[in-house]
């Protein structure tokens, strides 16, 4: 049975330049791979090498400390520099520079599979924070944190395939090339963490996926995973939609998962987790896509973490014409880039370039008509139009009753706004008023 969640939106998917493209290769690896030393939601690694220093595939260079995430090389080369450099979330940051020496030469030290019927919940989570794996979805949570909390106090595990974002389709690919894998692993994280049902979620338009795994499913005589095929409906990839669909339980405001005994991992998450498990593979790579219409050749690639999303471009051909956006992550909830030399990090999934047809032109917003479309499209049953009125108002104690900590900035507010009023950047804005004033601790 499945449930529904409310709002939302429907916008175009344009999914199709991609979506039939096999995951690839890059033809040539960067001669300089940038590994940032913050790829993580929880803040900065803290680096293990040093200028001059030779490093290989896999080996560990930096590690986590009070905060941050494990990260690895992805080539082999000589560390040149530890520097600031472009980052994909905006600004600079410190990061390891490394010259490729194109040998791809393995670490000999590297971690050594382990047997599915001897894990335990201590040995699942101390491998995934040794291997680096954060959440690939967008959120670069620290994953070993979300399965030590999770642990005995969940009955439904949740495997994110829905990608509802428009243009990307690497998760798409993943799971219909690679999911014996994550179907296994899904299976391990689920016995771990001593939960009931395991449901992977995609959309409707994503048949070709849904198939493969079914047949994989039957083989396996179904296992602990069951599919689940739900309309195509933005946000549904949001954690606290795709939770109500499956289960029909609401996340109480301000609440996590852990609330209504679920836990979510992106495809690409737990794909890294079995690499890391029984392949002895830390994080250093992951799939991307490369799309929109300014993109001559789109694709679905198979690259190393620290690949300047500059090479991207030119394995897919270049731009054909003048890209008027560029953003890290769908034209919905995406990172406008502000540097091409900025590197793919872990949660990386696209390199989106649109041209000017392709999305809402920049005009200065209009007046709002109290149409309420964007009270009727938030799935967090919040109210833009009011938060904007009090915001201009400087009413504090207004905006303190709207429950602004449940914004996800999904973007549908400024999707469906007639007016086009920027009303995801206005909720920010008033979030970051009430915490400079002490109004949320």
């Amino acid at each position: 049975m499945t449930h529904t969640f409310f709002g939302g939106v429907f916008p175009a998917t344009r999914k199709g330049n991609t979506r039939r493209k096999p995951l690839a290769r890059l033809p040539q690896t960067p001669k300089e791979i940038v590994i940032p030393l913050i790829m993580c939601s929880d803040g900065p690694a803290t680096s293990m090498v040093r200028p001059g220093d030779c490093v290989t595939v896999g080996q560990p260079i930096a590690r986590r400390g009070q905060t941050g995430a494990a990260a690895h090389a992805s080539v082999s080369g000589r560390v040149a520099a530890i520097e600031p450099r472009p980052h994909p979330w905006g600004g600079l940051a410190p990061a390891i520079v490394i010259h490729n020496d194109d040998r791809n030469e393995l670490y000999q030290g590297h971690m050594t599979p382990l047997d599915p019927r001897q894990l335990t919940v201590d040995l699942l989570v101390e491998r995934v924070e040794s291997a680096g794996v954060v959440g690939m979805g967008g959120g670069a949570f620290p994953t070993w944190e979300k399965l030590f909390r999770s642990a005995g106090k969940i009955d439904t595990l949740i495997i994110n395939a829905a990608e509802c974002e428009p243009y990307v389709t690497a998760d798409y690919r993943l799971l219909l090339e690679r999911g014996e894998h994550i179907l296994r692993g899904a299976q391990v994280l689920a016995r771990c963490l001593g939960c009931e049902r395991v449901v992977l979620v995609t959309e409707g338009d994503k048949l070709s996926a849904v198939e493969a795994v079914e047949r994989r499913l039957r083989r396996q005589h179904g296992g602990r995973v069951q599919i689940l095929t739900v309309r195509t409906r933005y946000p549904l990839g949001a954690e606290k939609q795709i939770i109500q669909t499956v289960t029909g339980r609401e996340v109480p405001p301000g609440g996590s998962p852990l609330h209504v005994k679920c836990a979510v991992f992106n495809v690409a998450t737990v794909y890294a987790i079995h690499e890391a498990l029984f392949q002895g593979r830390p994080l250093t790579h992951r799939a991307v896509t490369v799309t929109g219409g300014a993109v001559t050749r789109p694709r679905n690639l198979w690259v190393p973490i620290g690949t300047p999303l500059r090479h991207l471009l030119d394995a897919c051909g270049g731009l054909r014409e003048e890209a008027d956006r560029m953003l890290t992550g769908g034209p919905m909830m995406g990172v406008a880039l502000q540097n091409l030399d900025a590197p793919v990090i872990k949660d990386t999934n696209s390199l989106v370039c649109l041209t000017d047809w392709e999305h809402k032109p920049d005009t200065p917003a209009g007046v709002c008509i109290r149409c309420g479309k964007c009270v009727a499209s938030c799935p967090m049953h919040l109210a833009p139009t009011f938060v904007r009125r009090a915001l201009e108002d400087g009413d504090l104690k207004r905006l303190s009753k709207y429950h602004l900590e449940d914004c996800n900035a999904c973007g549908c507010c400024s999707f469906i706004c007639p007016a086009q009023i920027p009303l995801v950047e206005t909720i920010a804005q008033a979030r970051g008023l009430l915490k400079r004033e002490g109004a949320v601790q």
